[in-house]
């Protein structure tokens, strides 16, 4: 724990973050972990664009059960992967970088989200559902690489602090704050107005899915600010 003092000159540098609680999967749950997807009418299960395979849904969103105003705006947001390991998608589709044909970030508009759920053709390896029933109010801070860019509007001293004291980005899965880089700061820009995107969802390996990104990598969702409609996923590989 930071001492109060120090923690008053650092207010500056924090966001409000959420951990994300799950549970027993919940019949008609419209947040979740894993299971089945919304889809909009007469859509079929996103698939992978490298093994045509129907990708899992990571998590699924609904902005009313948010626990502060909605970063992605009103209405289901859903995130897909390619977890096949047979095909190799995660390296053959460069699962890593933004704007893969390995995964979709999307959110289902309200006017929109009335669709259903649906059995995908052949998805044995589906997540089992664990349905979201809470968030965990958090503090979060920005790694030292991050500060960089805001030296000139920070005394010394206060940059100072916060490298010596490291209340680093938490891992973990979580609502906006900071993201955990574990290979460098990459925020990656919108192909429409080449704007660095913003931070919203982070999904930490083996945390709430089963599931590992590479090598116990550490996933980031993200949003142009702009062009709402553009959202992408990316991951960073822990060091071997």
């Amino acid at each position: 724990m930071l001492p109060e003092e120090i923690k008053l000159r650092l207010d500056s540098f924090s966001r409000p973050a959420w951990r994300p609680q799950a549970g027993p999967a919940v019949p008609g749950a419209m947040s979740k972990f894993g299971g089945l997807p919304l889809l909009k009418p007469d859509e079929s299960w996103p698939c992978c664009a490298c093994c045509h395979e129907p990708m899992q849904l990571m998590v699924q969103l609904d902005s009313r059960d948010l626990p502060a105003s909605s970063p992605f705006g009103d209405g289901v947001l859903q995130v897909f992967y390619c977890t096949n390991g047979e095909e190799d998608c995660e390296v053959l589709g460069q699962a890593h970088l933004p704007f893969s044909d390995a995964s979709l970030v999307r959110v289902i508009p309200r006017d929109q989200a009335q669709g259903f759920e649906a059995l995908p053709f052949n998805q044995p390896n589906a997540f089992p559902e664990q349905a979201l029933t809470g968030w965990i109010a958090l503090t979060d801070y920005p790694d030292s690489e991050e500060t960089e860019a805001v030296n000139d509007r920070h005394p010394k001293g206060t940059l100072a602090l916060l490298h010596a004291h490291r209340p680093a980005p938490r891992p973990g899965d979580k609502l906006l704050g900071w993201p955990h880089w574990v290979e460098g700061v990459a925020y990656p820009s919108c192909p429409c107005c080449q704007q660095p995107m913003n931070f919203v969802l982070q999904l930490d390996s083996s945390d709430t899915l089963p599931f590992c990104f590479g090598y116990y990598g550490c996933a980031h969702v993200f949003q142009c600010d702009t062009h709402r409609d553009i959202m992408t996923l990316t991951w960073q590989n822990r060091e071997m």
